[in-house]
């Protein structure tokens, strides 16, 4: 770096001196810097272009195939019992339904609650509660967990410790929820409910608090099956016999278990693997559930044993089948059994809800409403396409609007600034050839007849889709689409195939042909500038090339530049240093002549 010396000697500004030439010396560069810019707002336009086309290219895809037209829609006069719908491949028809009954899948259960509901204390409880040691434990009722805190105090007994844990519970679940009594000497919880159908109850512990065990519980203890619980540490609980450990076989699939299981995995295996049904289990009538996962009656639930362990037995469940039934339905007179309540004949898909007394008629019709909104949606897109294309291809460009430089920025107010840029901006794809061609290709292809369509309707003019007639002040509405929805309305009443086969006909169809035009320009639009998540300066894009390159000129401007400026100050700091000198001789030969 060179020393900067600020006319010390000369008294010339020479910072000023520097940065008036170093001005001139930044022409180019600035030129470089707007070139960059124009190059990236042509970028943004054309990306802008692309972002609308790939909008527009979303709805022709919807409409390309004839599958994508929902030309019926169902009816019925009892929605409860059976409700209708209909695809492409249908027809316009009544039908008559009557349900005898519906199918369903197999269910099998315990019989019977499978614990001896019962929550006991395995020793006797401390009857001495201390504030912050063992005052604390948690009580889960019905799912719902709760902190219960008993009152300190050093001489309890076990009479007291039961009142006091009931005062405690009743304040946080309610009174009449659990009752606490002692069995023997240990304390005792048992949920209220009706028989057979009392909530679950588990005790849970607080970390740092031994109010749990001193109570003489133990962690997750529960007077049903928690499911969360090792099975080997739950084993003796099952009233129809301990629980012992090896494998049993549903629907020929076999489900092995060991102490280290919980219920919960085994109902993980069960319902992932491929036996068909879901396995759970109900906490209040505390019975084991298997339920198919089909209907009909090749739905079924068949447990069999394994080679080893009692898990059927001490779960209380039947080793004798049980299947699900099909469906009994008449339509139009015919009698038919089908697996599902839902199913699939001639094109329309039937829902059965509920049995019936009488028959119910459903029909199939002309869905003139979804298919317009389809058609007023593809007109509205492909006009904002065509305008936003307009307006970039036929924008004046006002060539004396050079993009700002960084000094004309300082100089300017914000909104002049945007004025400014506005115009430097306009005009950049100006008759730019991708746009046009794609332009007047569209355009075409709006006056196009589909041969496989009948001469009836087989343009969309013919189906009350025009063009705006030209207006030359407003050119961006050149070639847009204006659709008469009576007309439209009409002809699909007439023969709603016909008007939809103008889009969908393969390979004709105006939305085929247009999809593949779009595609085309996108793809080009992309290798021209790159897509939304390209950067600006990638190589792989013929703008982004250009950009690179320029950046890289930049960089090798800015050493020059400094170098350039480096040399100036060391100029003018030797210039200095002769005035320095000078004045010092002149001094130096003033003193002799006195």
């Amino acid at each position: 770096m060179v020393t900067r010396i600020s006319g010390i000697n000369s008294g010339l500004d020479i910072d000023k001196m520097v940065s008036d030439l170093m001005k001139a010396e930044r022409m180019p560069l600035d030129k470089l810097k707007q070139k960059k810019t124009t190059l990236t707002w042509t970028t943004d336009l054309y990306r802008e272009i692309n972002t609308k086309l790939s909008s527009f290219k979303n709805v022709l895809d919807t409409m390309r195939l004839s599958g994508d037209w929902k030309q019926y829609k169902g009816t019925s006069s009892n929605e409860d019992a059976v409700t209708i719908s209909a695809d492409s491949t249908a027809s316009a028809i009544t039908h008559s339904v009557t349900v005898t009954g519906l199918a369903s899948g197999a269910n099998l259960s315990s019989s019977a609650g499978v614990t001896d509901n019962s929550l006991v204390g395995g020793t006797a409880p401390n009857t001495a509660i201390t504030a912050g040691v063992n005052d604390q434990l948690n009580v889960t009722l019905g799912g719902v967990t709760k902190k219960i805190t008993l009152t300190a105090n050093a001489s309890y007994t076990n009479a007291s410790l039961v009142t006091e844990l009931q005062t405690q519970i009743d304040n946080a679940f309610g009174a009449n929820k659990i009752q606490v009594s002692l069995n023997g000497s240990n304390l005792e919880l048992k949920s209220v409910g009706t028989a057979g159908n009392e909530p679950q109850v588990i005790m849970g512990s607080i970390a740092g608090n031994n109010g749990l065990t001193d109570l003489g519980f133990t962690d997750g203890q529960s007077n049903k099956i928690n499911v969360n619980a090792q099975l080997g540490t739950i084993a003796s609980k099952f009233t129809a016999g301990t629980l012992t450990f090896g494998d049993f076989k549903i629907n020929g699939v076999s489900i092995s278990y060991t102490s280290t299981d919980t219920l919960s995995s085994i109902m993980t295996k069960v319902n992932n693997s491929a036996a068909g049904v879901n396995m759970s289990y109900d906490d209040v009538t505390d019975k084991i559930v298997f339920t198919t996962k089909g209907t009909g009656q090749s739905a079924q639930v068949s447990l069999q044993n394994g080679s080893a362990g009692n898990f059927l037995t001490a779960m209380r469940l039947s080793t004798t089948p049980v299947t699900g039934t099909d469906a009994n339905v008449t339509i139009d007179g015919v009698q038919s059994y089908r697996s599902s309540n839902t199913f699939t004949t001639g094109g329309v898909t039937y829902t059965l809800k509920q049995t019936t007394a009488s028959p119910v008629t459903v029909g199939v019709n002309v869905d003139i409403d979804s298919t317009v909104d389809k058609i007023k949606n593809f007109v509205a897109k492909y006009n904002e396409t065509i305008e936003l294309m307009n307006k970039r291809v036929k924008e004046t460009k006002f060539r004396d609007y050079a993009p700002l430089t960084d000094d004309q920025k300082k100089a300017m107010e914000e909104d002049d600034i945007k004025l400014w840029e506005d115009k430097a901006k306009s005009g950049l794809l100006r008759n730019d050839d991708i746009v046009k061609s794609t332009i007047n290709d569209l355009r075409t292809l709006v006056s196009t007849s589909v041969g496989s369509a009948s001469s009836t309707y087989n343009a969309l003019y013919k189906i009350g889709i025009t063009t705006v007639p030209y207006n030359s002040s407003a050119p961006q509405d050149a070639g847009k689409l204006v659709l008469d929805e009576s007309a439209l309305r009409t002809a699909l009443s007439q023969d709603p195939s016909n008007v939809t086969a103008v889009f969908s006909s393969q390979p004709d169809g105006i939305s085929q042909k247009m999809y593949d035009r779009v595609t085309k320009t996108i793809t080009d639009l992309v290798k021209k500038a790159g897509g939304a998540g390209t950067v600006v300066d990638s190589v792989t894009t013929d703008l982004g090339n250009k950009i690179h390159t320029i950046d890289s000129q930049i960089s090798d401007f800015d050493v020059r530049l400094a170098k350039k400026e480096d040399y100036y100050y060391k100029m003018f700091a030797a210039m200095d240093q002769a005035v320095g000198k000078s004045n010092a001789q002149l001094s130096w030969m003033m003193q002799q002549f006195k």
